[in-house]
């Protein structure tokens, strides 16, 4: 070593001083900077795991809510659907309510024109009963040859249905113009 200039009493102090630095930086300085170094990659990791929970956690909440949405608008349309039917129910029955009634005042109607036609009828029977037993009267009053009694036949008939088919010549049994 002699040719190099080297002493080796400096180089065994220098590399006993470089071992020593060595040992110094293990110690104080790449400990201490490992550790810092595998703090903040566990720092890391554990951001990493929380936002892919965070993440987990949003898609479950949006997958629940859009279940939810779904329900709601499911159950909507439920609810639709049944006012639907309960109104169509509603109008079913008061439109059969209305024939109901309609036919209940037209069965009213013809109830009351069947008792006034049979009131009219018996008014008409007593009506002409009457008439029929005055004429009678008159006939049995009056001692008739053919022509009066033609001419009372006629008067009566006039008395009944006044106007043109009456078979008098339109005077009334006083002897006055109709």
């Amino acid at each position: 070593m002699d040719i190099l200039n080297i002493d080796p009493r400096v180089l065994i102090v220098q590399i006993g001083g470089f071992v020593l630095l060595l040992v110094v930086f293990k110690v104080f300085l790449f400990k201490p900077i490992a550790a810092i170094l595998e703090a903040r990659q566990n720092e890391v990791e554990a951001r990493y795991k929380d936002a892919e929970l965070q993440r987990e956690a949003a898609e479950r909440l949006r997958a629940d809510y859009e279940q939810h949405l779904a329900s709601i608008d499911e159950e909507s349309r439920a609810r639709i659907t049944e006012a639907l039917k309960e109104g169509q129910a509603m109008r079913d029955e008061i439109i059969a309510d209305s024939r109901a009634k309609a036919e209940e005042i037209l069965a009213k109607a013809q109830d009351e024109i069947q008792r006034e036609k049979e009131k009219a009828l018996a008014e008409l029977k007593s009506t002409v009963a009457g008439l029929a037993i005055e004429a009678a009267g008159k006939l049995i009053r009056e001692k008739l040859d053919d022509a009066k009694h033609r001419q009372l036949v006629a008067a009566f008939v006039d008395e009944l249905v006044p106007g043109p088919l009456s078979g008098s010549g339109g005077e009334s049994k006083d002897g006055a113009p109709r």
